[in-house]
């Protein structure tokens, strides 16, 4: 082996394999070549604790903790806090002083740079032996010893970067909300979330990386993204009741810290909290993902996307409720930010459904761009969110940018086409073109 990363690779094979002095001793190597590997200083402990040296593990992950959170790096603080509480729950104080450090209001948050770890590329000398460990009276005290040494740290940033979500909670229910978090520890190949298992909880990513699989009508799986430290997801399952659309599944070791209802009634007295700082959350990831995503944003410049987005005015909405009646004056232009919306059109006095809106389409911009009533009513199919656009902001709008006008005239002729196939499908009479929806 010749860098930092295969070692790592040895030492993890020699822990979960059970060999656990050659584990040791490769981690406290690594430690000694980059004392900042916290990851190196977290697999210490780990592993005196996989040998039963509670009492070494202990003040291994202790140090740890302190050392990850004033460096900048909260959660595998919070990793070595949590297994510190499983080992003794009077030590679940720790907690306390961590949200003091990274909750709502701490004089130490702020913008900052975070200290530097290890850089796996890194070159491992060309002697270095790995074949023969020190017996255990000498490597394990050792070893205990490397993992909590400070000695060659660099000086801590004055300010340290908020977490997400949870840097929004006051002092008191943050450190309420840690208590009754759960540390999950997985395989590569475990399954975090299944698709289409009934959504109870959310997760944080501390350590590793998971892949997003979505599988499709046909069984066939596909590869959405692929998560790493710091990432949240299955935030939904608090904001709203469907089930998973896609199966997260742990491609390496991974550490992650679960919400769940369970966890939400133990710290009921900060639901109200903990839901308001979810849904800023929660929409402010959906609205980064439609800026990205969005054809109808994709002209612009980034600014400019900021800019136009900051225009629109957020409604929720309930099941039922009816977003645009058929026949009314165009109001403005929708954007679907989370939730499903249905496009129905009156024939007689039938309804027929001619599309299902998902989250990132636009609807209403037809009657706007030829001035005319609204042929279809749009209903909320599930609770929505509804990003809402002045009729007058988007005749600005579209005559200024042509690849904006262009893009919605051409997904008018789009939508004409698929509501005529719907039309045709559901066994109705033809309609003259001028009945066809143009929403």
């Amino acid at each position: 082996m010749q860098t930092v990363l295969e070692l790592r690779a040895h030492a993890d094979q020699k822990l979960f394999s059970g060999e656990h002095l050659h584990a040791l001793h490769a981690y406290a190597l690594l430690v000694q070549l980059q004392p900042n590997d916290l990851e190196a200083r977290l697999r210490v402990g780990d592993t005196l604790l996989a040998m039963g040296e509670v009492q070494g593990a202990a003040f291994v992950y202790t140090t740890l903790a302190r050392h990850a959170a004033n460096a900048g790096h909260p959660l595998v603080a919070l990793i070595a806090l949590k297994i510190l509480e499983a080992l003794e729950p009077e030590l679940g104080k720790l907690l306390a002083s961590f949200a003091k450090l990274y909750g709502k209001d701490s004089e130490k948050l702020g913008r900052a740079a975070r200290l530097s770890l290890a850089d796996a590329s890194y070159s491992l000398p060309p002697d270095l032996r790995l074949d023969t460990p020190p017996p255990p009276e000498q490597l394990l005290p050792a070893a205990a010893k490397i993992a909590v040494s400070l000695e060659r740290i660099a000086a801590y940033p004055d300010k340290l970067s908020p977490i997400p979500l949870f840097s929004e909670l006051p002092v008191e229910a943050f450190a309420r909300v840690l208590s009754a978090l759960k540390l999950v520890r997985t395989r590569p190949g475990d399954t975090v979330l299944a698709q289409g298992a009934e959504g109870t909880s959310f997760f944080v990513l501390a350590r590793g990386t998971v892949r997003v699989v979505r599988t499709d009508e046909k069984g066939t799986p596909h590869e959405l993204a692929k998560l790493h430290d710091g990432a949240i997801f299955g935030e939904m399952a608090l904001v709203s009741a469907q089930p998973r659309t896609a199966s997260v599944i742990a491609q390496s070791d991974c550490d992650l810290f679960e919400f769940d209802r369970e966890a939400l009634a133990a710290a009921s007295s900060e639901v109200a909290t903990i839901a308001v700082a979810l849904d800023k959350f929660t929409r402010e990831r959906l609205i980064q993902n439609v800026l990205a995503t969005s054809p109808f944003f994709r002209p612009l410049e980034r600014a400019q996307r900021v800019d136009l987005l900051r225009r629109f005015k957020a409604v929720d909405v309930a099941p039922g409720t009816t977003i645009i009646r058929e026949g009314e004056p165009g109001r403005g232009l929708y954007l679907l930010l989370s939730g499903e919306a249905d496009v129905w059109k009156k024939d007689g006095d039938q309804k027929v459904l001619l599309a299902t809106l998902k989250p990132g389409d636009i609807f209403g911009e037809i009657s706007l761009l030829n001035d005319e009533p609204t042929t279809a009513t749009v209903s909320a199919g599930t609770a929505s969110t509804v990003l809402f656009l002045e009729g007058e902001v988007f005749r600005k709008l579209v005559g200024a940018i042509d690849a904006i006008r262009e893009y919605v005239e051409s997904l008018g002729d789009e939508r004409l086409l698929d509501q005529r196939l719907s039309l045709e499908s559901a066994d109705v009479d033809e309609l003259d073109e001028d009945d066809l929806v143009m929403i």
